[in-house]
C-alpha cells in the first residue's frame, strides 16, 4: 500500500507570488460560478431583430472578393445606416437592423459598384439572405488590385503579426515546419525545434489553444503537419492578458483553414515526391445559410534518413581519459493521417452554436544502426561495439471542441462559452540488438517499451464589449487541467533462463498533474492618434509529481499576476509607434520533471529534474512601422530579462558516459533589433526581407560555473516572389541562423535555400506546382560543448533536399445569380 504521507510540499518563489488560501479558492470558485450563471442567463434570451447576410463573388471567376465595402442605405433619405467589408471567403452580415425600408450598395477600387433593390426588415421579413451578389471587375484597375492583395502577405497590428500562408508555395506541398522556416522571427533547426528571437521555448497553440502533442514532441507534430490546411500563422511575442502567459519568447498561434462560403465548396491537392515521399489533402464544405459544416483529411507520407556524429574527450582538468566516438544512421517513413470536421450553426440572429473534432495519428518505424569506438589516453582502442534499434512507434492526437456564442445588438458585443478535450497517447516499443567486436562477447539483446499519456481539458469564458466607438473591455476565465502518465518498461535477455527479464533497475512510472485557473481584464482606448492596450491576468496553478516506482510524491501550489501593457501613437497616415510590455513564465512540462533515467543508447542518459522551477521573464519591445503603397517597413528593440531560465547541462557519470539533465539558470538577459520588410517592386516583383540580431547573456553561477557567458548572433530571412506572368509564379526563399549560445558552448551556424514555381489554369481552378527544399543541401545542426572535463562535437545531417510535383484542384464554386433573382428571405425560427 503506497504511503501518501510522504508527500513533500513547497511554494515557489516567484514575481508577485502569494501562496492562495482556502477562503480565496472559494472566492474564485463563487465568482467562476457568478460568471456561468450570468452566461446561462444571457445565453437564454431571445430577441427579434433583423439580420441581413450574403456574399459577394466575382463575376467572371466566380471567386470570393475580399474587402468589399458593403453600406446599408435607407431608402426614405438614403442616409447611410452603417457599413461592412468583406472578409477573405467574400461574406457579410448585418446581425442588428432596425425595422424599415432599406438597399445596399457594393463598392470596391477595381470593380463597378452595385446597388441592391429596395427590401424590408420587418415582424415579417426578419432574416434576409441575399446569397451571392456578383460584381463586375473593371478592366483599367484589375492590376492595381492584384498588386495590393500582394503586399497582405504580412500584416502588423497593435499585439501580433500575421503571416499570410496562401502567397507561400510552401503552403501547397511543404509541412508546417518547413513553412514556419519563412515567418519572420522564427527559426527552425534540422530536427524541426522551432525557435523565436533565439528562444526555443515558445508556446505553440493550433486555433488559440495549447494541443498536448505540439507540447510534447511540436518538431515531429510539425514535420508531419501539411501546410495546405493552415490559412494563416500569428506571432505573437508580447500577447496581451487574454493569452496564456506561457512561452520564454511569445505564442505562435497556427489557425487551421475554415471554409464559410455559401453553397457546395472545396479542394484536392496532391503532391508527389522523391524518395517515396508524398502528401495530398481534400477539404469539402457547406453552406446553406444558416449553418455551415466542413471535413478536412489530409494524408502525408515522408523519408527521415539521419545521420549523427559525436565526437568527445572525456577526462579530468589535468589530461584526457577516455576518447569516444559514435555514428549513428537512422531510417524512417513516417505515415500521417488528419481528419477535423465540424458545424457551426445560427440558433437565431443573436446566438450560434457549433462543435467540432479531430484525429491525427502518425505511425512509422525507426531502424538505427550506432557504432561506437572508445579509445585510451594513447589513442588505443579499448571497446567497440555496434547498436541495432527497430522500433515501431505510433503517436496520436483526437479530441473535441464546442462553443457557444451570444451576439449582442451592438457589433462585437459578444460572450463565447467554449469546451476542448483532447487525449494524446504515443508509444515506442524499441528492440536493441548489442554486438560487441572488442572485446569479443556475445550478442546482447534488450527491449524498452515507452507509453506515455495526455489528456488535457480546457473552459473559457470570453467577454468583449465595445464601451464606445473607440474603447472595448475583454474580460473572462480560462481553466486547463491535465494529466500525464509516463511509463518506462525495460527488459533484457537472460542467456541463462533464454528469455526475456525485466530489468527493474530501469522499468519506472510517472505521473504528473496540472491545473490552472486564470482571470482575466484588458482594455483598450485609443484617443485621437494614441492607443492603448492594457490587461491584467492572474493565476492559481497547482501540480503534482507522483513518482510511483519511489513511492514519493511532489506538489507545488502557487499564484502569479500576469501585467501586459500595449501603446501605440500614429505619427503619421503612413507610420506608427508601438511599445509593449509583458511578464511571461514557461512550466515544466512532466517529462521536464521526469527524474526517472531514459536509456537509448548505454553511453548517453537523459532525466527531468523533479524540482525545476517555472521561469519568469520580463519582456519589453518598441517598434515603429511604415507603410505606404510600395513598401512596409517594421523596425524593433526588444529586451528579455529570464530568472529561473531552463538550461540541460551534460555531465560525465564514468569515463565513458554521460547524464543529460534541466536545470534552472540564476538569469538570462538578451536583447536585440528586428526588422521585417515588405515591398513591392513594380508589378513583377514582391520581396519580403526580415533579419534580427541580439545579444544574449546568461549566469549559470547557481550552477557552478563562476563567469558569465555572452554572445551575438543574429538570423535573416528572405523571400523573392517573381510573376512570370498573370498566373505563373517563382518563388525563392532563405534564411541563415547565427552561432547560439549555451551554458556549456554553442550551436553552430546554418542556412537553408528553397524554392517553388507555380502555374494557375483554367481562371484558378487548377494549379500546378514544383517546389524544392535546401537545393544546396546545407541544412545541418552542429553542438559544441567545452567544459573542464568534457570536449564535445555533436553534427546532425538529414537528407533535407525534397522535391514535390503537385496540383490543386478548386470545386463547387457557386452559380452566376440571374438578374431577375428575387430577394431570398429566410424562414423565420
Amino acid at each position: 500500500m503506497r504511503n501518501c504521507n510522504r508527500t513533500q510540499g513547497k511554494t515557489i518563489n516567484g514575481p508577485y507570488l502569494t501562496t492562495m488560501s482556502h477562503m480565496q479558492v472559494r472566492t474564485l470558485r463563487a465568482i467562476l460560478g457568478i460568471i456561468l450563471l450570468i452566461t446561462t442567463r444571457l445565453l437564454a434570451q431571445d430577441t427579434k431583430t433583423g439580420t441581413i447576410k450574403g456574399s459577394v463573388i466575382d463575376e467572371t471567376t466566380n471567386r470570393p472578393v475580399e474587402f468589399v465595402n458593403v453600406v446599408l442605405h435607407q431608402k426614405v433619405d438614403n442616409a447611410i445606416v452603417t457599413g461592412k467589408t468583406t472578409d477573405k471567403t467574400g461574406t457579410f452580415d448585418f446581425i442588428d437592423a432596425p425595422a424599415g425600408e432599406y438597399f445596399l450598395k457594393f463598392s470596391l477600387i477595381g470593380y463597378k459598384e452595385k446597388t441592391t433593390p429596395v427590401f424590408t426588415i420587418d415582424s415579417q421579413h426578419q432574416h434576409l439572405n441575399l446569397g451571392e451578389v456578383t460584381l463586375l471587375a473593371t478592366t483599367v484597375d484589375l492590376d492595381e488590385v492584384l498588386v495590393t492583395a500582394e503586399k497582405s502577405m504580412f500584416n502588423n497590428s497593435i499585439d501580433r503579426k500575421v503571416y499570410n500562408i496562401d502567397q507561400d508555395l510552401m503552403s501547397k506541398a511543404g509541412s508546417a515546419s518547413e513553412l514556419l522556416q519563412n515567418v519572420p522571427s522564427v527559426q527552425v533547426d534540422i530536427d524541426g525545434n522551432v525557435s523565436l528571437r533565439g528562444s526555443s521555448n515558445v508556446l505553440i497553440m493550433i486555433n488559440g489553444k495549447s494541443s498536448p502533442l505540439m507540447d510534447k514532441n511540436s518538431a515531429e507534430a510539425l514535420q508531419q503537419m501539411p501546410a495546405s490546411s493552415i490559412e494563416k500563422i500569428e506571432v505573437i511575442t508580447n500577447p496581451s492578458a487574454k493569452y496564456k502567459p506561457d512561452g520564454t519568447s511569445g505564442i505562435i498561434n497556427i489557425v487551421q483553414k475554415k471554409n464559410t462560403t455559401l453553397g457546395i465548396n472545396g479542394n484536392l491537392t496532391a503532391n508527389a515526391g522523391n524518395q517515396g515521399r508524398y502528401n495530398g489533402n481534400i477539404r469539402l464544405n457547406y453552406n446553406p445559410g444558416n449553418y455551415n459544416m466542413y471535413v478536412n483529411y489530409s494524408l502525408r507520407k515522408d523519408n527521415r534518413n539521419r545521420t549523427n556524429t559525436d565526437v568527445r574527450a572525456q577526462g579530468d582538468a589535468a589530461s584526457v581519459l577516455t576518447y569516444y566516438n559514435g555514428n549513428l544512421v537512422s531510417y524512417a517513413s513516417p505515415l500521417s493521417n488528419m481528419v477535423a470536421l465540424g458545424l457551426d450553426y445560427h440558433i437565431d440572429a443573436r446566438n450560434q452554436f457549433g462543435i467540432s473534432g479531430n484525429y491525427f495519428i502518425n505511425t512509422f518505424t525507426r531502424t538505427d544502426n550506432l557504432n561506437t569506438v572508445l579509445q585510451n589516453d594513447a589513442g588505443a582502442t579499448t571497446e567497440q561495439y555496434s547498436r541495432n534499434r527497430f522500433d515501431p512507434e505510433y503517436e496520436k492526437e483526437y479530441g473535441f471542441t464546442t462553443y457557444l456564442q451570444r451576439n449582442f445588438p451592438k457589433e462585437e458585443h459578444t460572450l463565447r462559452l467554449e469546451f476542448t478535450t483532447t487525449q494524446s497517447p504515443e508509444q515506442e516499443d524499441n528492440h536493441f540488438t548489442n554486438m560487441y567486436s572488442l572485446p569479443a562477447n556475445s550478442t546482447s539483446y534488450d527491449n524498452t517499451l515507452i507509453t506515455q499519456g495526455d489528456s488535457r481539458n480546457q473552459l473559457s469564458l470570453d467577454y468583449s464589449n465595445p464601451l464606445t466607438e473607440n474603447s472595448t473591455v475583454e474580460a473572462g476565465y480560462a481553466g486547463e487541467f491535465k494529466s500525464n502518465n509516463f511509463d518506462f518498461y525495460a527488459e533484457y535477455f537472460d542467456t541463462i533462463l533464454r528469455h526475456f527479464v525485466k530489468d527493474v533497475t530501469k522499468t519506472n512510472r510517472f505521473l504528473f498533474d496540472e491545473s490552472i485557473n486564470a482571470l482575466y481584464v484588458t482594455y483598450k482606448q485609443s484617443f485621437g492618434a494614441f492607443g492603448f492596450l492594457g490587461g491584467l491576468r492572474t493565476e492559481q496553478a497547482s501540480r503534482k509529481s507522483d513518482l510511483v516506482t519511489k513511492d514519493y510524491i511532489f506538489s507545488d501550489r502557487y499564484f502569479t499576476i500576469f501585467p501586459t501593457m500595449h501603446l501605440s501613437y500614429k505619427l503619421s497616415g503612413t507610420a506608427e509607434l508601438q511599445l509593449s510590455y509583458s511578464l511571461r513564465t514557461n512550466r515544466p512540462r512532466g517529462e521536464d520533471l521526469n527524474p526517472f533515467p531514459e536509456y537509448r543508447d548505454p553511453r548517453n542518459v537523459s532525466a527531468g529534474n523533479p524540482t525545476l522551477l517555472p521561469e519568469y521573464i520580463h519582456s519589453i519591445e518598441l517598434g515603429c512601422q511604415f507603410q505606404n503603397d510600395l513598401i512596409s517597413v517594421l523596425p524593433a528593440v526588444y529586451y528579455r530579462y529570464t530568472y529561473n531560465r531552463f538550461t540541460s547541462l551534460t555531465q560525465a557519470i564514468n569515463d565513458s558516459t554521460l547524464l543529460t539533465t534541466r536545470y534552472n539558470l540564476a538569469n538570462d538577459q538578451s536583447g536585440g533589433l528586428e526588422v521585417i520588410v515588405s515591398a513591392n517592386l513594380g508589378e513583377i516583383i514582391t520581396a519580403h526581407w526580415s533579419a534580427s540580431g541580439f545579444h544574449n547573456q546568461i549566469d549559470a553561477s547557481n550552477l557552478g560555473y563562476s563567469d558569465k557567458k555572452s554572445i551575438t548572433t543574429w538570423s535573416s530571412a528572405l523571400t523573392f516572389n517573381v510573376n512570370l506572368a498573370k498566373a505563373s509564379r517563382v518563388q525563392i526563399n532563405s534564411n541563415y541562423n547565427s552561432s547560439r549560445l549555451t551554458p556549456q558552448g554553442e550551436n553552430s551556424p546554418s542556412y537553408v535555400v528553397n524554392m517553388g514555381f507555380r502555374q494557375e489554369l483554367l481562371d484558378g481552378k487548377v494549379s500546378l506546382l514544383l517546389t524544392a527544399s535546401d537545393i544546396f543541401k546545407t541544412l545541418k545542426r552542429q553542438l559544441e560543448l567545452n567544459t573542464p572535463g568534457l570536449n564535445q562535437i555533436v553534427v546532425n545531417t538529414r537528407d533535407s533536399r525534397i522535391v514535390f510535383l503537385g496540383f490543386t484542384y478548386h470545386f463547387g464554386a457557386p452559380p452566376k445569380k440571374s438578374k431577375d433573382d428575387q430577394l431570398r428571405y429566410e424562414d423565420n425560427q
